[in-house]
């Protein structure tokens, strides 16, 4: 099968992530084209897997763009939402519950508004809590972890368990 990963990134962990579901993808057999949002889709795909730094708890705009623009010909494909989000230690309020990688949950959303199909649930991705953002870093382990969630949406597309 071939699909599209689509992400947007503010200081970078987005593309990693990105880059990492690829690389699990392609090990299952997948083909897959990574595309920086904004951009321009072009070709056929069979799923897509959207992706967004999450800020105040919501998607950023390019990627909720991109995936408003995903009607008619995308309605019944499958799909992955996947959020970068800091790691909240802190268990009570709503803040806690909702914002951290809430991208993933509200891409969900949309996505599944827009008539696709989801392989699996939201999956989110941590940074560390720093106060300088453009220097969080994401958590030791989450690109490996990506890249197992990679394939397994691959053995997903794939029919195997």
């Amino acid at each position: 099968m071939r699909g599209l990963i689509a992400y947007y990134t503010k200081f970078g962990n987005g593309k990693r992530i990105a880059e990492a579901l690829a690389r699990g993808l392609e090990e299952s057999g997948q083909e897959v084209k990574v595309l920086q949002l904004p951009g321009k889709v072009d070709g056929d795909f069979d799923f897509v897997v959207a992706s967004s730094p999450t800020r105040l708890g919501r998607a950023m705009g390019p990627a909720k763009r991109f995936v408003s623009s995903l009607r008619g010909d995308w309605a019944g494909k499958s799909f992955v939402a996947v959020g970068t989000g800091v790691h909240s230690e802190e268990q009570e309020g709503k803040r806690s519950e909702t914002w951290p990688a809430g991208s993933a949950d509200r891409l969900y959303e949309r996505l599944e508004k827009a008539g696709l199909k989801p392989l699996m649930g939201p999956q989110k991705f941590w940074v560390e809590n720093a106060d300088d953002w453009k220097n969080a870093r994401l958590l030791e382990g989450e690109e490996d972890r990506a890249r197992e969630v990679g394939r397994a949406i691959g053995r997903m597309l794939s029919g195997e368990s």
